[in-house]
């Protein structure tokens, strides 16, 4: 009888051990995280810029829907010190209702092909509340650039 309750107490001190062994991470390696997260969905919105046709553009806003929510993704999963888990969970929230407007956005433009033609700037409410939290996070030493403003290269003759 006195076996199984050691063995219990020992498989119970090694869960909690493994649960707390990981600790907090550090400001820096956070930073590492979101930074990375940042730059892909960066990535994914500068290409947009690039279209040659409606069709394109609607394509390629495809994809940045797609990078900024594997953005949203990758920053949930990362581990944060445990002052800035909030912090992290606001970024991933904004970065993941970016991806939506996005979405929005190519399926409106879908539906009046006419507008989408004469579309000659989007703008996003979300794209702001992401650079919100890229603020906040700054503010609390997350040392990280807000996302750019991206605009096409004009070919010069």
């Amino acid at each position: 009888m006195l076996r199984p309750l050691v063995i219990a107490t020992v498989l119970l001190v090694a869960a909690v051990s493994a649960g707390c062994a990981g600790g907090s991470v550090s400001k820096q390696e956070f930073r590492q995280d979101v930074l990375s997260a940042r730059n892909h969905a960066d990535a994914g919105l500068a290409q947009v810029v690039d279209a040659s046709s409606v069709e394109d553009l609607l394509a390629r806003m495809r994809i940045a829907a797609v990078e900024v929510r594997d953005a949203a993704t990758d920053v949930r999963k990362a581990p944060a010190p445990d002052e800035l888990e909030d912090e992290r969970e606001q970024l991933a929230d904004r970065l993941l209702a970016l991806s939506d407007e996005i979405v929005s956005t190519v399926e409106t433009l879908e539906a009046f092909p006419e507008q989408a033609a004469s579309t000659n700037a989007l703008n996003f409410a979300a794209w702001d509340a992401v650079q919100a939290a890229l603020a906040k996070l700054r503010r609390e030493g997350i040392d990280v650039r807000p996302l750019a403003r991206h605009t096409p290269q004009i070919e010069r003759q």
